[in-house]
């Protein structure tokens, strides 16, 4: 027994003896994989829990969000295997098998006690060994300009890319008739998500690919070539413990990666971060960065904007400027003005040998 065999069977034991199991013992099969138990669909029959509504943390690194209704959240703890429910102050209304959570989020909805989103959904997707709340200021933003907004969560550290594309999936199928038009904005390898997703719902026969309201999508800091700090980090124990099986796939095996990455066939826009003038930058990357990813990294061809500016990895998505062009990208397609658009033709990496200015090229992309 390998160890994520052997915690998930220790926390179904901890949880069976200690009495909260309030289902028969033939149907306690509340742990199960979410591939087999999607929110959507499952034929399961519903087990559950004694609840007590407590306050969460609303899913940190070890849940992810497998249905997003009006701010209520079923997801999936990445350790145990089980579901539960939250509504939109992050307390537990319900746990059990995913079936279960459906059940009690479908009575919830039916009593009028949860508003699905209408209109405009902005799906916002946080990074790597990030969660949900380093997109909060992003969502208060496009919030009071006027977006219903899905702040996704996923188990960044614990799960492979994949895995996240297929929870992400559901939350977008489970949005409902009244949501007109998507959008989305990730940073870092929220990207590299949607862009798997994308993989995985491409129509070969109508040559579309996703939901058929994504409208836009805003890339920041996206590691679209893969991730050289990543790669330099790929035999380090402390890398892999901390950043997990999709750090794993950024910095060991890209090559097996990027051939399920898609390149989105709306527009979208890239915001990087790069120095300006004698700024030092990450000694690990070749040419400009923001410290984590270097700006030729980040380049899609395809891009309907490109727009660099001296960021920092891991605050640039909260940044006013940031704010205001993916805002103004969502509305217009474009990050400062379409005079100023820069679309991206053609892709130039800089070689190993080559110095900061990146002017040493290489295969194009």
């Amino acid at each position: 027994m390998n160890q994520t065999s052997f915690h998930r069977t220790l926390a179904q034991a901890i949880l069976i003896t200690s009495g909260l199991l309030l289902s028969t013992p033939q149907t306690a099969t509340a742990f199960q994989n979410p591939s087999a138990a999607l929110p959507q669909g499952s034929s399961d029959k519903p087990v559950g829990y004694a609840n007590w509504p407590l306050k969460t943390t609303g899913g940190l690194q070890f849940w992810t969000d497998w249905k997003n209704v009006g701010g209520w959240r079923i997801q999936e703890n990445s350790e145990t295997g089980h579901f539960r429910l939250v509504d939109g102050d992050d307390v537990r209304r319900a746990w059990g098998n995913c079936s279960h959570c459906q059940l009690e989020l479908n009575r919830r909805l039916a009593a009028g006690k949860v508003n699905p989103a209408k209109g405009r959904v902005v799906i916002l997707l946080h990074g790597l060994v990030r969660t949900s709340n380093s997109m909060n200021t992003m969502e208060s933003y496009l919030k009071n300009v006027g977006y219903s907004t899905v702040n996704f969560g996923y188990a960044s550290s614990r799960k492979k890319v994949g895995d996240h594309a297929a929870a992400l999936k559901s939350v977008i199928d489970g949005l409902g008739n009244e949501v007109t038009d998507i959008y989305f904005v990730a940073h870092s390898l929220g990207n590299i998500v949607i862009r798997r997703y994308l993989h995985e719902t491409e129509n070969h026969l109508s040559g579309g690919h996703g939901d058929s309201r994504i409208r836009r999508i805003v890339m920041i800091g996206p590691p679209n070539q893969g991730s050289k700090v990543a790669q330099a980090f790929k035999n380090s124990q402390i890398f892999r413990i901390c950043a997990g099986q999709s750090g794993d796939q950024l910095a060991r095996d890209w090559d097996k990666l990027e051939p399920k990455l898609t390149t989105p066939k709306v527009e979208f826009g890239i915001i990087a971060g790069g120095q300006s003038g004698d700024m030092l930058g990450n000694p690990l990357i070749r040419g400009k960065d923001d410290y984590t990813v270097s700006t030729e990294e980040t380049k899609l061809i395809g891009a309907s904007d490109f727009l660099v500016r001296p960021l920092l990895h891991g605050t640039m998505m909260n940044q006013p400027l940031v704010l205001e062009a993916t805002a103004r990208f969502f509305q217009h397609g474009y990050f400062v003005s379409k005079a100023e658009r820069t679309p991206l033709l053609k892709i130039e990496m800089p070689t190993q040998n080559a110095g900061r200015d990146g002017n040493a090229k290489r295969r194009q992309r």
